[in-house]
């Protein structure tokens, strides 16, 4: 006891607790009904195929036995899309100086050596505020800025003691986060390739303030997730049957109840209500959602009629994102758009609204055309991916930002991905999580095949006007299951983030939709704040 507890935090090896009561509760009643319906339906539909005399059977075993084959066909569809889903990764790599740029970036996180509650003020007095420009020089192995980064990249190696890790296992995670791809033999590595792979690795001795020893250990395996076989779990038809029919009943309701309505852009769908009495020069700027992972609009149905309820006065449109709504039967479901497909669309459509002025009319101006100020970006976890390809691409449409729960900063410590992707569950919340989202056959896709980690990795400088707090606000959960606030929050409050930081020590990840709660009056009262700047 007292010899681990004089070992750096970074050489404790991770411990998996012990699995919950809530876990085998969860797993009886919620888990196995559901994916055991596939096996049923096959035993099922074998069953009576072998006894010879389905013609024979009453009407209500024939209704059986026809939902049964439906279960089996799909199961085969499903499995199709899976192995679809589980070859290789259509990203094509990166700019090797952009890589190495954006990783160069990274390691300077973290580096200024600053007092508890102070924070960078370099360049805090413009709009958008640089990243520590600090010189990255090699740290004492007992810098506690050297022991907190060993700490945090371990996560990509499965928790190991950051002593086991050896330079094969560094040098292929390093080669996969640059260019995506498996390392070749060291002989056959391209010249261009070899020289950023070396450039990183020296980064990361000097970062760490060690030398990664030579040799190979297999525990130490890396995680590359866009390599990594998918890990997907079947689910039956029933299932996503059940998900499209609320999602349809909700958009009905939108559409009909609350002035909603529905259009496709380029094969890229939303929802937009327009309050006739709003006026584009006077008025509050539009809000523009961007909701994460999801069941159809299911999880996110409250919090969308909340804001229809508390904001009537203001545009609000909703980007729908079928591809991590368990959309199945969407065409768009395992082919999202890309980034550049992505900005380019929403651009036009904001500037056809009328909420953003045209390229030309930005950079020349328009006498006769009141002054266009943008919109309130809001996104939610998996939302604020598309919020950094808003922010890096297109600054000039956004006037101001709402982070819910983002899981877009800090991606490279690897919480996130040790957390959702690959994390054992042990508890009930976490194997739910585990079964009805991170294992889904879209959200694998886009998580593990689809992701493209420097567009959906903002970073501070990239935000613009991010200390002031009425033109950003981020709100973060302490308990949260899918990423690690607390290092989200030591991030914005190194780079100045006070006022515009709301943080609370007991939430869970989306407890900002649920009407009543003190994180949903926050971001309330944050949307109805007056637009003076």
């Amino acid at each position: 006891m007292s010899s681990s507890m004089s070992l750096p935090i970074s050489e404790i090896p991770h411990q998996t607790p012990a699995r919950s009561l809530s876990f085998y509760l969860v797993l009886i009643f919620c888990i196995l009904p559901v994916w055991s319906i596939p096996i049923f339906s096959w035993s099922f539909v074998l069953y009576e195929l072998g006894g010879g005399g389905l013609w024979a059977l009453s009407r209500q075993r024939k209704a059986l036995f026809t939902y049964a084959l439906a279960e089996v066909l799909f199961s085969i569809y499903h499995y199709y899309l899976y192995k679809f889903v589980d070859g290789p990764c259509p990203i094509p790599p990166g700019d090797p100086g952009e890589l190495a740029l954006a990783f160069k970036r990274i390691v300077q996180t973290g580096l200024a050596d600053l007092s508890q509650g102070s924070y960078d003020e370099e360049t805090l007095d413009v709009s958008r505020p640089a990243s520590p420009a600090e010189s990255i020089k090699r740290l004492s192995p007992t810098d506690p800025r050297a022991i907190d980064f060993q700490n945090q990249f371990r996560n990509w190696f499965g928790g190991v003691p950051w002593s086991q890790i050896r330079k094969k296992e560094m040098c292929t995670w390093l080669y996969w986060s640059i260019f995506n791809d498996h390392i070749p033999d060291w002989d056959k590595i391209p010249p261009v390739r070899l020289k950023a792979l070396l450039e990183c690795l020296d980064l990361v001795e000097k970062r760490t303030g060690t030398t990664i020893p030579e040799g190979s250990n297999p525990d130490a395996y890396p995680k590359l997730v866009t390599l990594d076989p998918v890990n997907i779990r079947w689910r039956p038809l029933i299932y996503y049957l059940f998900i499209t029919l609320c999602d349809f009943v909700i958009k009905q309701s939108l559409i009909h109840f609350w002035g909603m309505a529905h259009g496709t852009r380029h094969g890229l769908d939303y929802l937009v209500r327009v309050p006739p009495t709003w006026d584009a020069s006077n008025g509050p700027t539009p809000i523009v959602f961007l909701h994460g992972l999801s069941l159809g609009l299911i999880l996110y149905s409250t919090g969308i009629y909340s804001l229809l309820t508390w904001l009537p006065d203001r545009p609000l449109f909703i980007l729908l994102q079928p591809h991590i709504s368990q959309q199945i039967f969407h065409p768009r479901f395992l082919v999202p758009k890309t980034r550049k497909e992505t900005v380019a669309i929403m651009r036009q459509l904001f500037i056809d609204f009328g909420w953003a002025p045209s390229l030309a009319e930005a950079q020349k101006g328009v006498a006769d055309r009141p002054k266009l100020r943008g919109i309130t970006l809001a996104s939610h976890s998996n939302g604020s991916y598309v919020h950094a390809w808003l922010l890096k691409d297109a600054p000039d449409l956004v006037a101001r930002s709402l982070f819910i729960d983002p899981v877009t900063f800090c991606g490279w410590e690897g919480d996130l991905c040790l957390k959702f992707l690959y994390n054992r569950a042990t508890t009930g919340i976490q194997l739910k999580m585990n079964y009805f989202f991170s294992t889904e056959l879209g959200t694998s896709n886009q998580l593990q095949r689809q992701f493209d980690w420097i567009s959906n990795t903002l970073f501070f400088d990239e935000i613009p006007h991010a200390c002031d707090p009425m033109r950003n606000k981020f709100i973060l959960a302490h308990n949260d299951v899918v990423f690690c606030a607390p290092r989200i929050k030591k991030y914005l409050m190194s780079h100045g983030v006070r006022k515009g930081l709301y943080y609370n020590p007991q939430g869970q990840h989306g407890l900002a939709f649920i009407p009543g709660t003190e994180p949903f009056k926050e971001l309330i009262a944050w949307l109805n704040e007056p637009e003076h700047y």
